[in-house]
């Protein structure tokens, strides 16, 4: 369904009664890899999947290029939903809008999910790449960015095959406008070091994106943080092993 918000028309689903778990996704994905997870927890829970700006139905409006925008839309969202705190779960890109969202509105959380995501900033040389995929996209269009980062996501062709699809379709103006977010965003380590309330870190063993030790860098800001490494699995965890991330999910807030 289509929520008008002050600036976009945002597309959410929602599935299953409970506690609220808001899950954000990554770059260039939408909210469908979650319905796995939504399906088998459906009774246990009440799943909000929004695509965030740019991204699946979710129109861009006026992009600013930061994360602190796609964390003022789904605070506006949960407004709008007449909810006063809900379990906040953000994979990936997801993540680092997720810790804006907690540092600006910690209030709001009932709980954190961190899931293969990295509370730093990143590194000139990523900068430097990143510019370099802008480029590559206005050039020539998302598929070739699709195909690189599929294959980097996980080593399963079925996940490999549905990723490529979702962000090959992606909105190129919003797949550049949340490399650039990306880009830009600041080290929030001290933000999950401060978060007060429940806090979990889900990572991939085999992921090949977020580094184990970035992962553990996490954990061990928090002295509350509980730390998951999930076996065999890569950097879509709520694709490779949807049961194992729901449960997670579950206990959490």
């Amino acid at each position: 369904m289509k929520i008008q918000l002050k600036q976009i028309a945002m597309e959410v689903e929602t599935l299953g009664t409970g506690k609220p778990i808001v899950l954000l996704h990554g770059l260039g994905l939408n909210h469908s890899i979650w319905q796995n997870i939504a399906g088998l927890y459906k009774e246990q829970a009440q799943f909000i999947l929004p695509d965030l700006r740019g991204h699946g139905g979710s129109e861009l409006g006026a992009a600013d290029g930061t994360i602190e925008q796609y964390a003022d839309d789904i605070v506006e969202l949960i407004d709008k939903l007449g909810l006063e705190k809900v379990v906040l779960g953000g994979h990936s890109m997801g993540g680092y809008v997720a810790l804006a969202l907690a540092e600006k509105y910690p209030e709001r959380l009932a709980g954190l999910v961190m899931i293969a995501t990295n509370a730093g900033e990143d590194s000139p040389a990523r900068k430097a790449q990143r510019v370099q995929e802008v480029e590559n996209i206005r050039a020539v269009g998302t598929a070739e960015f699709a195909e690189t980062l599929s294959l980097r996501l996980s080593d399963r062709s079925f996940v490999q095959a549905v990723s490529r699809e979702i962000i090959a379709k992606t909105n190129p103006e919003g797949l550049i406008n949340a490399i650039i977010a990306i880009s830009r965003r600041p080290d929030r380590l001290h933000v999950l070091a401060g978060f007060p309330g429940p806090l979990l870190i889900a990572a991939g063993a085999e992921d090949l994106i977020v580094p184990q030790a970035a992962a553990r860098m996490m954990a061990h800001s928090n002295p509350h943080a509980k730390f998951v490494i999930i076996p065999e699995v890569g950097h879509m965890p709520m694709l490779a092993a949807p049961r194992t991330l729901g449960a997670l999910l579950i206990v959490v807030g």
